[in-house]
Formats: C-alpha cells, structure tokens, sequence
C-alpha cells in the first residue's frame, strides 16, 4: 500500500481588491518542501511528491493522517515587513493499492478499460510515480518547467554550437534551451520512462520597457513610444507578443519589487493620459503617479493593464524569467526549426548528454520510493509494410507505379487518375499593381502544366470558351484573353466573383475562382476563402505573388510549384490525382465503405473562442474523395456533441454517390473511424459519447443489420521516438523508412495498439502516428490487416506526392478545423486568432451566433484543399 494525502493551501491574506489568492502548483510545490524538509521533517520520514494540484504522494506514512500547518509565503523574510503566510491542511484520505498496477502490466486486464480508469488505483500508482519523476529536476535551482517537460539553462554536458549562438541572437529577446518530456509508461510486462527532448522558450528576466524596445528593434524608449503611437501595425503587433506574459510591478523608491507575478491582458497607448476616480475625484494616471510615487510619466508611453482594471505604465514593470507560452511568430518558429537536431543521432545524444539533469541518480524522492531507472535507450524490433503502389490515370488506362523508394514519388509526366471538370475560370489581380508579363506567363505556365496532368482535356474545356492571345513566353499554349486577369479596382472579392461570374455567364457548377495576392495578406486571403467558401459556393485558389515567385516565372523556374498547385487545384474541383493499390485498398472496395476522419481544435490561451468539430467522410470506392463538416463546439469541449448530426449528412452524401453499377444492391456495409486528439484519459468517454452514438444512428438507418464499425484513435501529440541502431535499415535522412511499425515492447497492457511512421524522413527526427484500436467489428482484432489499410490511406492524400504521417482523412479533418475563421465575420479574427480586445463586447454566445455553415455548393467537394 502506498499513501495518498490531500493538500489544500490557503493564504492567509488578500490579493489586490480583497480578492482571494490561488496558489499555482510551481508556488505550491515550493511551499511543501520547505514544509517538509526544514520547518517539519520530524513527521517526514520522506518528502512526498506535490502533483502541483490537491495530492501529496507519498511511498512511506507520515507521522500522521490530519495536520494542519502555517507555513511561510516566501523563502526569505525581509526584516522590518510583515510576515506573510499560508494555511495547509493535509489529509490521508486513501490508501493505493499498487499491487494492481503489476496486475495490468502482466497482461491480466487486457481488453477491460475500466481497470486503469481515472480514479482507480493503477491510475492513482501512475499519477505518484509521475510527480516521484518529476519532482527534484522540477525543484533543482534554475531550472523552468511546464506539464511534464523541465527545461534546463544549460545542459550539463552539452556546449552549444556556434549555430545555437547565432539562433540566439536572432531570437532576442527571446531565447530557447533545451527541455526533456519525461512520463512513466505502461507496457506489456514492465514500466517505461518515456524521455524525448522538446524546446524551451524563454524570456529572461529584464525591464518590461526594455523587452519591448528588443522585440521592436528599436534604439532607445523614446523612439518605441513614437512608434507605438503612430498608426501603423507595430502597436498591435506587440501587444500579441506580450499577451499573458506576467510581470511584477517596481516601483522606484520602494523597498523591494512586488513579489506578484501577473500576467498582461492588453496594452495602452498613452498610459498617463487615462483617468480614473481617486476617492471621488477625477485624476489622470500621470498625475497620480507624479503625486503618489514622484514617477514620471513621459507623453505617448505604453501602459499595461492587468487584471480588469488596473493599468501601469511600462517603466515600472519587471519581466520575472519564464517560458514564453504565446504564438511565435513566424520567424521566431523558423528559429526554433533551426535550434531542434538535425537527425535522430543528433537527437539521442542530446538527450543522452542532458540525462544528469533529470536527477534520477540523486532524487530523494525516487530513492525514499526505492525507484531506480536504467539509463539505457530501450531497444525495440519493428518491420517494414511493403508500399502500396500508385495508380494514376490516362488516355490508355490505369498506369501502376511502383516506388523505388518507400513513401515518396511524383507526378511529373504523368496524368491524374481522374481530371476534374473545370468550365470557367475566372482569374483576380489582388495584388494592388498592374499584371505584366511576368503575371500572363505565370497563367500559361499553370494552364500548360494542368493539362500535361489533365490529358489535355482538363484545359481545352476552358479554352474552348476564353479567347486566346499571344504566346508570351513559347510554352505551347495559351493564355486566356488578357482582360480576364482582372486587376483590382478597389471592389471587394465578393462584388468582383459575383459581377464578372454573371457576365460571362459563369455557372458555380464547374466555375473556378484564381486569386493573385500580395506577399503579406492574411486577412485579404481569408476574405476570398470566406466569399468562396461561405458567401457564393465556389472554388478558389489563392497564389501569393512574391518577389521570389516572379523571379522564378522569369527564369523558367516553376514546374514543382505548378504542379504542388495543379494537385491542390485539381483536387479542389472534384478531381482525384491518384489512388493507391494494395491489398488493404482492395479490401476497401471490395464492399460499400466509409472511412472518416474526425478532429476537435481549441482555441488559443486568452481567446474567447469557442472549439470546432469536424468530419470528413469518404463517398467513392477509392476512399480519396471526401466531403467536410465542420460544427461548432462548447469552449474547449474534445467530446463531438454533434456527431450524430454529421454522420447523418455523411450517410446522405454517400447515397447520392453510390455507384449502382458496381454495387447493384447498394448499402453501406462498413465503417473505418478515424479519430484525432484524443488523449487516453479520454478514450472511454469517446466509446460512450461518440461510438455509442454512431452505433444508434446506424441502428436507426439500418436496423439490426447495420454497418459493421472500427473505431480507432490516431494520436500524434505524443514523445516517443524511434532512432535506427548504427548498421540497421535507416533512409537518408537517418530515419527509420516510411512503413516501418512497431507492435511489439511498447504495447499498452490494455488496449491494442501500434506506432506506425508512415512518412518518409526530411529534416529532425520523424514523428510515428499512435493508432489505438477502441474497437474493431470489420477486422476481428487483426492487427496486420489494420496496419497496412492505414499505411494506405497515408498514402491517398491529395496535396502530396508523399506518404503523410497520418491517414488523409485525419489531414483532411484539421484542414477543415483551420479554416474555421473563414465561418465568422472579419471582426471576429482577433478572438479566433488568441487575442482580443478587454474593451470588446463579443462573447462565446454572440461567435455562436455569427457561426455560418458552408456553402451548400460546396458539400460534396473538397474545398479544403
């Protein structure tokens, strides 16, 4: 039997405003130490581990089972100052009974979920050896930490390298370390520490006005001020930085700084002009703080509110160290890309070189438990799927391509399985200058390039209807009639479709939208995928017309680009551009089958954005044509509440494209359900709400004789990685090949699972797919069968000529969750982006409201390309 106490920590005064004081897991994990191994160690044989929540685990009793404590709020008391404290009562409420953890890792709970539910005692065993790891690396002076990753200021052992230097300083005023994962793992017949290295980023301690002066790269704070002030974007683009950053107020003059920490709501402009009642009586922030502290407060400052109401000028905050947990920008991510290895050698040796930082050696908490972890790599045996080979189309027949090398092909001299109809298109200079030639040989180059994939009949269609002009640049063909590259004249895209779509009498039916956009136009790029997607039913495709892709029109560089854009294009408009063949794919149609892809996104830390739900569902016995729901979702609910709803629009789709000729007496016979986001705490809450549900609605469609269902779960959010042994099979990249899947050493001692890395190695180390079966009714639990229809279906998404780490319906669902802004008004972005105003009146009811569903034009198409 091993102890679990409850903690409560209470202070013992007010925060600002009289409010209360919640005691966060880093404060509160301090706190209990000291409890435990200075102020009380007599009734602490050994120290428990603090979850940073309510438990204190414990491998040996305390010297009692209810005390209460007062313990001091800070390590160090400062002389002359009233002495803060806190109350905490700990309880022993239960006792855990670790003896079935052994139980289920033998093997004997195999299939019976609710032996490791939440709240059981092998849950409970994991939950204490979990803090026990955590605990000293999280303790040890230094060193920052977040969920289950410990990031280290210095890797004992590991140097930088002179590119690290250099990341750093184009990373200022930011900075990345290096930070281990660390989570204890259930495997058939034993207990893993699951070790992966991750990326800190850091602000290091400095003046508020000082980091924002480093982040706009300018000279001195009078020159931030003026530039915040003006009119342009750098005012918004920093208060996105320094969204939810906490900083501590210092006063000068005072005798020490606010122990507080806080974090930022919103930015000001000109702080010192704001007013506000003192004691009735109408006062500047200015004035206030030139009478009350002798500080002041220069004209156009910035301000900071935090909390609801109060408000400081930048000049008296300090930033504390901390982990940056905001979106980075897109630079800052190019960084990161740059600082994480190279390969899986370089890799497991950083994680090799910062093992000593873990503290496992030396953790009194894992020897009072008497836990000893081994420091060598497990070493696991996997095989390799064979590929499935790819069929693409012609006027011929089928032409079967086989891959030289596992996961990877292209699509040059080849013609796309099935050519979609295009009729019309219609083509838009947003760009804000004139087209030149540069623009019309781009066209040409394009329309040349779909119809190599096409067989010439995709552009002939266009052709036959737009006049033709000259051949710029000698490709063969034509362009349209220069007067249909419509330079912009201020219209909005809405207005400009919809006018020169019923000039020519263009039909949504057949009608393709092409967009020329600036280099930097995110909102002018939501805007036509909102009127396209939501507002007139059509396709469109948007193509940012940079510098670099205007250089490569002139010197005849743009054949991969055109045909990454005729894959998109193509799909888009209802095409398909190839199909895999395989045993698995014959399988599939072999018989009336669905597969499906779902997925839940959340919104970003400060927004007031709802969650979305999303569903594709495949409607052609290929399985590569796919229809897309998306819903919206209760804040930050995983649980699809609406999937009875769209998997009743699923079936109806799939209907009305039932191929009566290959199925004379049609009726959905199975069902591959393909789950995304799903953490394992989770997976018995999705059987019952959302399995459950699909089996009624079934049984409601089809009676007893309903579609047979296999339900899996696809994680991807995960730390395990597979580093190939010096000699074995490994690509260029260092990789394990595409194909390789491991069943056997890491398999969960309950569910039947595998790891599958499906994709092909590029730069870093490859991530496998986790597929956990829920439940099986097609299959009969045959693993071999579902890891090759997987593998597969990596291989069917449109966009690539690659296989892509997860199924393509899974790619397709968080596709569709991306493109939840487009369903809301323009005034809404800044809620769906992670940022709003603290003046704004849009609340998660009225985003609700405003929530418009796809274009019914749109229902069978994969728009989300």
């Amino acid at each position: 039997m091993k102890f679990c106490p409850t903690v409560s920590i209470k202070p013992d005064f007010n925060g600002p405003g009289g409010k209360d004081i919640n005691v966060g897991g880093e404060k509160g994990t301090e706190i209990l130490q000291r409890l435990q191994v200075n102020i009380r160690p007599e009734l602490f044989p050994k120290p428990g581990a603090f979850d940073g929540k309510k438990n204190l685990y414990a491998f040996r009793p305390f010297k009692f089972t209810s005390e209460r404590f007062e313990v001091p709020w800070d390590k160090e008391h400062t002389p002359g100052r009233k002495m803060k404290t806190v109350t905490i009562q700990i309880v022993l409420v239960r006792r855990v009974d670790i003896s079935l953890l052994r139980k289920v890792l033998s093997g004997n709970e195999q299939g019976n979920p609710s032996a490791i539910g939440p709240g059981t005692d092998v849950a409970s065993s994991l939950n204490m050896l979990q803090a026990f790891l955590q605990a000293a690396p999280k303790m040890a002076n230094g060193n920052l930490h977040k969920g289950k990753s410990v990031y280290v200021q210095w890797s004992k052992g590991y140097q930088q390298t002179s590119d690290q230097k250099r990341i750093d300083e184009r990373m200022r005023p930011l900075r990345l370390i290096d930070g281990f994962f660390q989570s204890a793992r259930m495997t058939m017949g034993s207990l893993i520490v699951n070790i992966d290295l991750s990326v800190g980023v850091v602000l290091q301690e400095m003046q508020l006005e000082a980091l924002c002066a480093a982040f706009l790269k300018c000279s001195n704070f009078r020159h931030l001020n003026q530039l915040c002030s003006a009119s342009g974007g750098e005012f918004d683009k920093l208060r996105h930085f320094l969204r939810d950053v906490k900083v501590s107020i210092h006063i000068p003059g005072k005798a020490s700084k606010s122990k507080g920490r806080r974090a930022i709501r919103n930015l000001i402009r000109d702080v010192g002009a704001h007013s506000f009642d003192r004691n009735g009586v109408p006062t500047t922030i200015r004035d206030h703080f030139l009478s009350t502290h002798g500080v002041r407060i220069p004209p156009q400052s910035i301000g900071v509110v935090i909390g609801n109401h109060e408000i400081f000028p930048i000049s008296v905050c300090v930033v504390p160290e901390q982990l940056y947990k905001s979106k980075l920008l897109p630079d800052h991510v190019r960084e990161v890309l740059s600082f994480v290895p190279k390969n899986p050698r370089e890799r497991l040796q950083r994680i090799k070189a910062g093992w000593q930082n873990l503290e496992y050696d030396n953790s009194e908490f894992l020897k009072g438990a008497d836990i000893a972890v081994r420091p060598e790599a497990l070493t696991i045996s996997g095989r390799i799927l064979p590929s499935p080979q790819i069929m693409y189309g012609g006027t011929h027949g089928p032409y079967k391509l086989t891959l030289g090398k596992p996961g990877t092909w292209d699509v040059m001299r080849k013609t796309f399985w099935a050519p979609a109809k295009i009729s019309f298109v219609l083509i838009f200079n947003l760009t804000g200058r004139r087209h030149g030639e540069e623009m019309k040989a781009f066209m040409s180059f394009l329309f040349k390039t779909l119809s190599e994939r096409g067989d010439r009949l995709f552009v002939l269609s266009i052709l036959s209807i737009l006049k033709l002009i000259h051949d710029p640049m000698n490709v063969g063909i034509a362009v349209p009639k220069t007067s249909l590259i419509l330079d912009d004249n201020g219209a909005d895209p809405k207005s400009l479709i919809r006018r020169e779509a019923e000039k020519h009498n263009a039909k949504p039916n057949g009608l393709l939208v092409l967009a020329l956009l600036p280099e930097n136009a995110a909102e002018l790029y939501a805007n036509v995928k909102r009127v396209g997607d939501i507002q007139l039913g059509v396709p469109t495709q948007c193509i940012r017309w940079s510098s670099k892709l205007i250089q490569n029109v002139k010197s005849n560089r743009v054949d991969q680009y055109l045909n990454n854009l005729a894959l998109k294009i193509n799909a888009r408009c209802g095409g398909v551009n190839h199909v895999p063949s395989s045993i698995a794919m014959n399988y599939l149609a072999e018989m009336p089958t669905m597969v499906i892809g779902a997925d839940v996104t959340h919104p970003s830390p400060g927004s007031t954005a709802p969650s979305f739900a999303s569903l594709v569902s495949s409607r052609d016995p290929q399985c590569s044509i796919y229809s897309a729901q998306m819903k919206i979702q209760p804040f930050r609910r995983e649980i699809i509440e609406s999937v009875d709803d769209m998997m009743t629009k699923a079936i109806k789709i799939f209907r009305m494209n039932s191929d009566d000729t290959k199925y004379p007496h049609f009726k959905l016979r199975r069902i591959f359900f393909f789950r995304d986001g799903v953490s394992e705490g989770e997976f018995e809450t999705v059987r019952e709400l959302e399995l459950n549900a699909l089996k009624r609605l079934l049984e409601k469609f089809y009676g007893r004789d309903r579609p047979r269902i296999t339900f899996i779960v696809v994680g991807k959010r995960h730390h395990f990685r597979f580093f190939p042994k010096s000699g074995g099979t490994a690509d260029a990249s260092g990789n394990c090949p595409s194909g390789f899947v491991v069943d056997r050493g890491i398999e969960h001692p309950v569910y039947s699972d595998f790891y599958l890395q499906s994709q092909p190695g590029l730069k870093g180390t490859s991530i496998p797919a986790h597929y956990t079966v829920i439940e099986d009714e097609n299959l009969g639990g045959n693993g071999d069968h579902l890891q090759s229809l997987a593998y597969a279906l990596c291989h069917t998404y449109q966009r690539s000529t690659r296989s892509v780490k997860l199924p393509a319906p899974v790619y397709y669902a968080d596709l569709v969750c991306q493109r939840a802004k487009f369903h809301f008004q323009p005034r809404f972005s800044n809620q769906l982006d992670g940022f709003s105003d603290a003046a704004t009146d849009d609340t998660p009811e009225s985003l609700t409201q405003d929530f418009r569903n796809l274009h019914q034009n749109l229902d069978m198409t994969m728009h989300f390309m």
